[in-house]
């Protein structure tokens, strides 16, 4: 398994061509308290640099932006009905990858750029 995260704060899980998407920590304490998400549904596309669901957060909405092209396979339901599962790191949904992640960090270069002014100020809606 390959770990790859953003700087919009995804995590994704590789493993094969399956890909594991997931709102990382450092993602749902910067925005505060998820009140509502939005995720497309099983069997659509998705494109790198593209959102693939938005949530609703104490600090606003955010785009919650595909490191992958390729196709949904499962999106977390528990998820929709229950944001709070956010904070306990539960996925968001699961694809079949077309492609490698892009515009990716490792898992220090990640840790490096949330310590960084860059992650403070990033706005969610940038890829």
């Amino acid at each position: 398994m390959n770990v790859f995260y953003t700087e919009n704060n995804i995590k994704a899980v590789c493993d094969g061509d399956t890909v594991t998407l997931y709102l990382t920590a450092f993602g749902t304490g910067k925005y505060g308290p998820v009140s509502f998400i939005n995720l497309c549904d099983e069997g659509d596309e998705i494109k790198a640099g593209e959102p693939f669901g938005d949530c609703e957060a104490k600090k606003g909405v955010f785009d919650l932006i595909s490191p992958v092209d390729g196709t949904v396979l499962e999106v977390n339901e528990s998820v929709l009905d229950n944001p709070a599962l956010l904070d306990e790191g539960v996925y968001l949904l699961k694809a079949r990858a077309d492609s490698p992640p892009a515009h990716t960090l490792g898992e220090e270069e990640y840790e490096e750029y949330i310590g960084s002014d860059k992650a403070r100020f990033h706005n969610p809606r940038e890829f």
